[in-house]
């Protein structure tokens, strides 16, 4: 677990501050950090290099948007996709 959060924490660099894994299951890890310029708290989802390849980025961005109950942007951000 340690591995992956430090791996992640090194590829997003200094912009961000990987704070805790707040969990997994199916086929992502979820991670709390910090937008360390912004001073605000963002969920970072991590999906593994093999599903990865096999999820468009309208069906990542439309499960985003899902997760702040109807697409309220303000709520949540979508700040980046790696």
């Amino acid at each position: 677990m340690a591995e992956l959060q430090d791996r992640l924490q090194a590829a997003l660099g200094a912009g961000y501050r990987v704070e805790r894994e707040l969990g997994g299951g199916g086929m992502s890890r979820v991670f709390l950090a910090e937008a360390v310029r912004l001073g605000r708290k963002v969920v970072i989802k991590v999906l593994p290099p093999e599903m990865a390849a096999g999820v468009s980025v309208e069906r990542f961005e439309r499960a985003a948007d899902g997760a702040t109950g109807g697409g309220r942007r303000a709520a949540v951000g979508r700040t980046a996709l790696m």
